[in-house]
Order: structure tokens, then C-alpha cells, then sequence
């Protein structure tokens, strides 16, 4: 993407906040597996009060006792340690700049620009700015997915399908909705339409 780097931000310095962090990561990990804190010590051979103090970063546990309770998890000792690295992704795009892409579907072809694109294994967020000619009224593609779309017109004008529903949009008009409704540009009714989307969705 043009003019966009990534750059992490931000370690912890803190051996509280590392604490917190394996902490909040071994109580995802161990709801994630379906035990009980007393299960997972049965199973550790860690007490059920440090497991909970540790949970409450209220400790900073040995690495022999991350272990245990790793393996009674089956997970690598690593996994515990996921979040004591704070990093933030960082992009800056230019005015008409971005990653310049194309996007194919039977019977239609149609250039658009990427500005964004984020994912963390949970959440995809991309941003786009498309556009699209009146000529290919009729044959732009139909939509559905999970998760939550964004959209507003920044030149042209067109008509937009969203469900059920049809609206006439223009400059500056936005629409948001559930991603899972079939949308779509069902007509451009200037010779372009430019518009911005965003996608906020399940990675």
C-alpha cells in the first residue's frame, strides 16, 4: 500500500503489566479448553488459589509452574505469553494513493483501490475506495457476508441495494448494515460513482 508501513508500538515495561497479560492469557486459554479453576489444578498440580491469583495478576508465576498448567492444557508454554507484547498497526495512505487492485465476477470487472486492511486471527477491518461506471449497470456483483459494512458516496451518484431496501445515494450520504443482508450498486445513475467502503468482519 502506497505510503503505509506498519510499525509495532509500545512493549511492556512494566513486570506487573507482563504479569496481567499471562494472566488474562492463561484465563482465555483455560475457558477455551472448558475447565474450571479447580479441574485445571487437579490436572496441573497447581493450587486452584495460585491459579486464581495468577488469573488476577496478582503473581508473576515461575515458568515451571506456566508449564504445568500449559501441558494439563495441552498448549505450548508460548501460548501464555501471546499478549506481553503490545504492537499497533499504523497505516497512512495519501490523497489518491493506495494499493491499486481488480476485482472480477461473471459478466463484470472493476477496478478499486485498497486503503486498509487489519486482521489479529479474530477481526478482518479493510477499507476501499471503489469505482464504478455506468456502463456496467446490471452486471456489478452481489454481495453477503458476516460482519458489518460501512459505506459513503464520495463522487456520482448511484443507487444502492440493501436487503429489501433501495437507496438513491449521493455525496456525503453514508449506509451501514449487517453484512449478511445481499447488497449491491444495483444502478449507477451518473457516469461514475466513487465510494468509500468499510468492512468490519469475523477473520
Amino acid at each position: 500500500m502506497d505510503d503505509a508501513s506498519p510499525e509495532p508500538v509500545a512493549a511492556f515495561d512494566d513486570p506487573l503489566d507482563i504479569g496481567a497479560a499471562v494472566g488474562h492469557a492463561l484465563r482465555r486459554q483455560r475457558v477455551a479448553a472448558g475447565l474450571a479453576i479447580r479441574e485445571l489444578g487437579r490436572l496441573s498440580g497447581v493450587s486452584s488459589a495460585m491459579i486464581s491469583r495468577i488469573e488476577n495478576g496478582q503473581v508473576s508465576p515461575s515458568l515451571s509452574t506456566l508449564e504445568s498448567l500449559a501441558r494439563a492444557m495441552q498448549l505450548p508454554v508460548i501460548a501464555l505469553f501471546q499478549n506481553t507484547l503490545r504492537t499497533a498497526d499504523v497505516t497512512f495512505v495519501k490523497a489518491g494513493a493506495g494499493l491499486e487492485a481488480r476485482r472480477f465476477a461473471p459478466g463484470h470487472v472493476h477496478d478499486y483501490r485498497m486503503l486498509a486492511s487489519f486482521g489479529n486471527g479474530q477481526m478482518r477491518f479493510t477499507a476501499a475506495s471503489v469505482t464504478l461506471e455506468r456502463t456496467g449497470n446490471g452486471t456489478h456483483p452481489v454481495y453477503h457476508s458476516r460482519g458489518y459494512v460501512f459505506l459513503t458516496v464520495t463522487e456520482g451518484r448511484c443507487l444502492y441495494a440493501c436487503g429489501d431496501a433501495e437507496y438513491a445515494m449521493e455525496p456525503g450520504d453514508c449506509l451501514s448494515f449487517d453484512a449478511q443482508l445481499r447488497h449491491t450498486v444495483r444502478e449507477v445513475l451518473s457516469e461514475t460513482v466513487t465510494f468509500v467502503t468499510v468492512a468490519a468482519r469475523p477473520d
